[in-house]
């Protein structure tokens, strides 16, 4: 199953779990938000299609809880299943 499309039928339903907030989660807590492993955000991050993060030192990264859930709402909102393939 690819990891990707199983997040996005999920990404509503889990962004309307994260509680307001600006904190900053590490990557364990941002992976265990998303019901996703530590292996799949550092992979998305590295390769650009991951949440968007702060890099707070040179091997502290940071998720803001308020951009996980805007990022989670613009994965799951599509127009046609045309631009859902072009994304996935």
């Amino acid at each position: 199953m690819d990891v990707n499309r199983h997040l996005d039928r999920r990404a509503d339903a889990i962004a309307e779990t994260i509680s307001d907030g600006d904190d900053l989660l590490n990557t364990a807590q941002t992976a265990k938000l998303l019901g996703v492993s530590v292996q799949w955000v550092e992979i998305s991050r590295s390769k650009g299609y991951g949440p968007p993060f702060i890099r707070i030192g040179p091997r502290n990264i940071r998720y803001r809880r308020d951009a996980l859930r805007v990022w989670l709402k613009e994965r799951a909102e599509y127009r046609s299943t045309r631009e859902y393939g072009a994304v996935a």
